[in-house]
This record gives C-alpha cells, structure tokens and sequence, in this order.
C-alpha cells in the first residue's frame, strides 16, 4: 500500500447513518478484526474483546434497546448539563447545526434521529461490542480506542462504512444480558458495520474540524518555524 493510500484512507472515513442490508461475510469480518488485533496496546496487552452481533440477535437486541429507552427514558445530552467546558458545548452545537440541511427531508427532529438511530444501529446489518475486562484501569480504553479506529479504517478500506456508537451504553446491561456476556467483560463501545446506502443523502454529511493550531503546544521549536 502506498503511504498515500493511508492519508486518503483517514482523511475519507466518515460516520455512516443509512446502510443496505447486504450481509458481510464471516471472512470480512475476521479480517477487519485482525487489523484491529494489530493496534498498540500498553505491555502488549491486548486488552479487547469483541462481540459481532448480526441477524435475529442483533433485531432482538434493537428491539430490548427501544423497550428500555421508552421505559427509562435516559437523556441524551452530550453536552452534560452544560457542565463541561464551553467550547466542547459549542462544538456539539455547531455539528447539530451542520447536521440540520441533511435531515430536512427525515421527519424526526435532529435529536430523536440520533436517539432513534442509534438504539437500532442507524439499520447497520453487522454491529461490533468491543468489551474490556473490569479488572483493568480505565488507561486501557485508549488501547480499545486505537484498536476501534483500526476497525473503522480497514472497514472503510474495504468499502465497508462503520459509526461509532457510545450512546447505546446508557442501556449496557440490556446489552449484557440479552448477550449472555460473561460478567468480567465490560462493553465500552458499540460500532455499527455494513456496506452504506449511497442513496441516502446523510452519507455525505461530514463533520467540520476546528483549527488545529489551537490544539497544538509546541515546545522546543524554533519561533521562525511555527
């Protein structure tokens, strides 16, 4: 693969929201989860544990989410009261407004598009738990982190679309139980997989980023660089 091929692989991924009930076959999937098996991880621990869900158990499974999102009626508030610091608050605010000219055509607010959606895995014919054992320190996400994002790139690589999905862990022991999941492994996100539905027009919705210079401290450099 030429290096090029990884920068136009990173800078071309995006969350897909609609996809076709084409399956993804076993062998697709394994090889997808051993690029993922590949990530860096502290001491070489391999920390991940990964759950692929699909067919009658995954409809199951989306079902005993929306039965729990009406019965109690978490929020979904990204934002957290406003209790996190303003310019995190703006940025959830400016994707919503971004969002807005994609859904005008979809008849639930912006809100219930993204609740609704993503308690059923925006329709992904595939969804991938990755789960981490409760005995370890909460550094390991970050391994879980670049392992997810070596799902996410590989699946795109393959023409396979992938959207991440932290708000169905609001109801993770309905995940745990209706996946009979050992007690020792804690699911810590969600990913819906599937070949996207290039028809719909929510698939070309794609996130701003801010400036990266505000993100960035240099220390050591030459001013004359900067």
């Amino acid at each position: 693969m030429l290096i090029a091929d990884v920068f136009t692989t990173i800078r071309s991924r995006s969350s897909i929201r609609s996809f076709e009930q084409r399956p993804v076959d076993r062998p697709t999937l394994l090889a997808i989860l051993e690029d993922a098996h590949w990530a860096p991880s502290a001491s070489n621990q391999q920390p991940w544990h990964f759950i692929v869900v699909t067919g009658k158990p995954l409809l199951s499974l989306c079902d005993a989410l929306q039965q729990a999102r009406i019965q109690k009626q978490h929020a979904y508030d990204p934002s957290r009261g406003n209790t996190i610091p303003p310019v995190f608050v703006e940025r959830t605010k400016k994707l919503f407004r971004e969002l807005r000219p994609f859904l005008s055509t979809i008849s639930d607010g912006q809100r219930s598009f993204i609740e609704s959606g993503s308690f059923r895995f925006y329709g992904a014919p595939v969804v991938i738990f990755i789960a981490l054992h409760r005995a370890l320190p909460s550094s390991k996400l970050l391994d879980i982190g670049m392992a997810a994002q070596n799902i996410m790139l590989s699946a795109h690589a393959r023409g396979i679309g992938t959207c991440a999905i932290a708000l169905t862990l609001l109801y993770k022991d309905v995940i745990h139980a209706h996946l009979e999941l050992p007690s020792e492994l804690d699911v810590v996100l969600s990913l819906a997989l599937g070949y996207p539905d290039t028809t719909n027009p929510i698939n070309t919705f794609r996130s701003s980023r801010e400036d990266i210079t505000t993100m960035i401290t240099w220390c050591g450099f030459d001013s004359a660089d900067l």
